[in-house]
């Protein structure tokens, strides 16, 4: 079976760019590296399935990520939204493949992620990023600047805040069921990499030019079960080489 990893956080905490390193680490851009999972009745791909670079288990990454938004923010409730993405999940690590996944409501999410960690090893790494920081990413996403009104930035602080207490209360109902880690940002990269199993070198090489930031984070752990479950009522999949 294999392994689920959840990186959580606010907006702004760098989850997201968590899962763009590893997929630089994974090179999955190179030539029949992804294989692109659909839905049907869904155009763009649901998932992509990529090759271990060091022959490992595949890792199955959910959403997609070719904007500011990723992971499982960018499946509608119109293609199953966060249910459907814990099914898909809860099928790859049934059969085998590990699974990242990420996303802000996901993040805020402990009735389905329990159901999923009843069944499958769930590791959730709690991003420790400080708020003002997150804030100062979101300013700069919307191309803000340090010269932002003071009404937007207390918004954003406010939005923050609201995220962070619904995160914590989320990842404190998971903690039973689930390995839960709270970490700053260049250590839950890393250790994403390691419980994925890359080499150490791509860990360096996937931590260079990160700025989400963190500060210093407890640490902090659940018991992960490892039943398994068959798919079940999982919807049907089809896939076709990324070229």
């Amino acid at each position: 079976m294999g392994l689920i990893v959840n990186p959580r956080g606010t907006a702004g905490s760098g989850k997201t760019e968590i899962v763009r390193r590893v997929l630089a680490a994974y090179d999955w851009q190179g030539p029949g590296r992804a294989e692109p999972l659909f839905r049907p009745g869904r155009t763009r791909p649901f998932a992509y399935r990529l090759a271990h670079p060091a022959g490992g288990r595949p890792l199955v990454v959910l959403g997609q990520y070719g904007g500011t938004c990723g992971g499982c923010d960018t499946i509608p409730a119109r293609d199953g939204g966060l249910p459907a993405a814990l099914l898909l999940a809860a099928e790859r690590a049934t059969a085998g493949d590990d699974v990242l996944l990420e996303g802000l409501a996901l993040s805020a999410d402990g009735r389905l992620s329990a159901a999923l960690a009843a069944r499958h090893p769930l590791h959730v790494l709690r991003l420790d990023t400080p708020p003002d920081r997150c804030v100062q990413n979101l300013l700069s996403r919307r191309r803000a600047g340090s010269g932002a009104g003071g009404a937007l930035a207390a918004r954003l602080a406010a939005k923050v805040e609201a995220e962070r207490a619904a995160l914590l209360r989320a990842c404190e109902a998971l903690r039973s069921r689930a390995t839960v880690e709270a970490l700053p940002f260049d250590v839950a990269l890393d250790r994403a990499l390691v419980l994925l199993g890359v080499a150490p070198w791509r860990a360096s090489a996937s931590r260079a030019g990160v700025t989400a930031g963190g500060g210093g984070g407890d640490q902090s752990s659940g018991g992960s079960r490892n039943r398994s479950v068959s798919p079940g009522s999982c919807p049907a999949w089809v896939s076709r080489t990324w070229t």
